[in-house]
């Protein structure tokens, strides 16, 4: 209750600060200056696209990037190892799925004024906002524990004090609020870019960091009634340690009120994913993690949604962006991990 209480705080405390930012005047007078004045990365008109790449993956060549999806901030140093197995993997799959029908989308980046461009250009079938959690106590626990004994991440997680299901640091929801200014802005009626659905993984740092990115969309407090859901196939469940023990549906009820668990609970009942009383290692293959990204993609396509804002994690995110989906420029981030609270908008098309 303490915690649903905080969040809470946290989410009417955010509104209250960018309340003057959403209202009249102000509100078109920030939109309308923040489209003209931030250049776009490459064009203010987002590209349409002309040419589909075929339906199966083995269509499109891919070059040894490694070291590009190496990139990473210095917190997250024990990704490097599972970064590397996934780029590892994807060359695997093009060669194991080659004749396997899957459903692919042709996806390019777009910064957030191309976003709201996009929005009305019927060359994209959905305008995915992708975005990574803060800081969570559990990246805290992990540093600090290696400057203290000079150890591994390893060791780190089998310490009785390693947190489990952790929320965020503080730092975490400074870094949050700071993405909120940009949802401020960007996310308008002025723009136009209004997000139509919110998905959210099961662990609480990436249900909180939503939450606090987007204040005034936040469930039983927002008027626009954008409907919220989590999805288990966007959980982190790689890496096999304690912060991957994910809550109980009822604690998540609890503490994120709202938010329809419906999926959530039918994977449990399934067994596809385990709750945190029973303590029970999340391990899955590389590929296994590329074939939840792909049918997340699938679920998306069968969505109304256009508009679709996505909190998950570093590995998933790699996933989808770097097998799941198809990038038409050679130059696009797609192989990257994404920093802690990093925020990306992609165009898709599904072939």
């Amino acid at each position: 209750k303490q915690q649903r209480l905080t969040n809470m705080m946290i989410i009417r405390r955010v509104a209250s600060l960018r309340q003057p930012l959403l209202r009249g005047v102000q509100v078109r007078c920030q939109g309308s200056a923040a489209l003209n004045n931030e250049a776009p990365s490459k064009s203010t008109q987002p590209k349409p696209i002309h040419h589909m790449q075929s339906a199966t993956i083995a269509s499109t060549p891919r070059c040894d990037a490694s070291a590009m999806a190496l990139k990473r901030d210095s917190g997250d140093y024990y990704f490097e190892e599972h970064s590397a197995a996934l780029v590892s993997a994807f060359n695997v799959c093009d060669d194991m799925q080659e004749s396997e029908k899957r459903v692919t989308a042709t996806a390019r980046d777009m910064n957030l004024i191309e976003a709201a461009l996009a929005v009305q250009d019927e060359s994209y079938d959905k305008i995915l906002i992708l975005m990574r959690h803060g800081e969570a106590k559990h990246n805290l626990f992990e540093r600090q524990y290696a400057q203290k004994h000079g150890s591994s991440f390893e060791q780190a997680n089998e310490d009785e004090n390693y947190p489990v299901d952790p929320m965020l640091t503080g730092k975490g929801c400074g870094t949050m609020l700071n993405v909120s200014n940009r949802t401020a802005t960007f996310f308008n009626k002025e723009t136009g870019l209004l997000p139509d659905l919110f998905v959210v993984s099961p662990l609480r740092r990436a249900i909180q960091s939503a939450l606090i990115s987007f204040p005034h969309d936040a469930p039983l407090t927002s008027l626009s009634g954008t409907p919220w859901v989590c999805h288990p196939a966007c959980m982190e469940q790689a890496n096999g340690n304690k912060s991957e023990f994910v809550s109980s549906p009822e604690l998540l009820e609890e503490t994120f009120p709202g938010i329809n668990y419906e999926l959530f609970n039918q994977s449990l009942m399934r067994g596809d994913v385990y709750n945190s009383n029973e303590k029970v290692p999340l391990f899955e293959s590389k590929i296994d993690l590329m074939n939840r990204t792909d049918a997340f993609l699938e679920w998306i396509k069968e969505r109304d949604e256009r508009v679709v804002v996505v909190s998950s994690h570093a590995t998933w995110l790699q996933s989808l962006c770097a097998f799941s989906l198809q990038y038409e420029d050679s130059d696009s981030k797609n192989l990257e991990m994404f920093k802690k609270g990093e925020m990306r908008s992609v165009g898709i098309k599904f072939s």
